[in-house]
């Protein structure tokens, strides 16, 4: 399960996940039973076989019913594969059977914004930031929902209280000189760009080139 784990947080970096991967199934595949089919959902989801991923979640919550962090997985599967409104049920019920579960506000704020109700989403990406202030993670979210609110300013100061957090979380730089270049601000934007590159030392070579990209294309422009 570890690698299966591991190869999650290898694709969220931009790493290469492939051997965690593989090594995953290869564990899972020797037994059949329940944590053999969560294993190979985690797997699926690292490699982008999103449907594999639901099917086997589905399988798994068959038997373990009441598997928080496995109905979480399941609602942000189906986030991720453009069936928002399913997500949302799935995360709401969690969160209403277990409303000290934070971790799945997150998630559950971006199916409401793909459902399109922006004020929901951002109250519940508040609600996440409240139960969990230190995490730079739940500003970013917060700073999200605002800026597809058109709420920039407000989304821009939620960044910055991310990056404060932890000057290592290059995502939130990068979103951060997204937002100042949405509204015009191509110094501020040059600036977060940079500081997203200086911060990404645990990140794949994948990440930083997405951020020259954007450098790059502010100087052409």
């Amino acid at each position: 399960m570890a690698n299966a784990y591991l190869a999650v947080v290898d694709m969220l970096l931009y790493r290469d996940s492939d051997d965690r991967i593989r090594l995953a199934l290869q564990a899972a595949n020797v037994k059949n039973d329940g944590s053999s089919l969560f294993a190979r959902a985690v797997a699926n989801f690292a490699g982008g076989r999103l449907e594999d991923a639901e099917t086997l979640l589905r399988q798994y919550l068959e038997i373990q019913p009441d598997d928080r962090y496995a109905l979480h997985f399941l609602g942000f599967t189906l986030i991720d594969q453009d069936k928002a409104a399913d997500g949302v049920r799935v995360l709401e019920d969690l969160l209403n059977s277990n409303p000290d579960y934070f971790a799945a506000r997150n998630h559950l704020a971006y199916g409401l914004l793909k459902t399109g109700d922006a004020e929901s989403a951002i109250r519940v990406a508040s609600e996440f930031v409240e139960a969990d202030q230190g995490n730079p993670s739940a500003w970013d979210t917060k700073a999200q929902m605002l800026q597809s609110a058109g709420r920039s300013a407000e989304a821009i100061a939620s960044l910055s209280r991310s990056v404060m957090l932890d000057d290592r979380f290059a995502y939130g730089f990068r979103h951060l000189g997204n937002v100042h270049a949405s509204v015009g601000d191509n110094d501020s934007a040059r600036a977060a760009y940079r500081q997203a590159i200086d911060a990404a030392s645990q990140y794949g070579p994948e990440f930083v080139a997405s951020v020259e990209a954007l450098l790059a294309k502010m100087d052409k422009d």
